[in-house]
């Protein structure tokens, strides 16, 4: 019976680990399209900030753009927010946009 105890609490944490990592990569997917369609815009119409929710507003999407390089990119920072068993997650990602002239 100690060793099925053992087994259940090891299965219990498998599961949260999975279910961190689908999170998580879903996170991902949903930055790696934000910072996609702005590469598909011009430089100069990526606005300085934006926000939306995916997914029925389980997922927020807040994004900021800042120029690096004398103007030459811009460096996109994403953070997607998203609800959990026991709070909010916050993950961050950042991509750079070149601008060719």
């Amino acid at each position: 019976s100690v060793g099925l105890l053992g087994l259940m609490s090891t299965a219990a944490v498998v599961t949260r680990m999975i279910g961190q990592g689908q999170r998580y990569s879903k996170a991902s997917a949903m930055a790696a399209q934000q910072i996609e369609s702005l590469r598909a815009l011009s430089c100069g119409s990526i606005a300085a900030s934006g926000t939306s929710s995916q997914e029925s507003g389980a997922y927020s999407i807040d994004w900021t753009s800042t120029d690096v390089d004398g103007g030459n990119s811009k460096r996109i920072n994403v953070i997607v927010t998203s609800r959990t068993g026991k709070g909010i997650r916050t993950d961050k990602f950042t991509g750079t946009v070149l601008c060719l002239n």
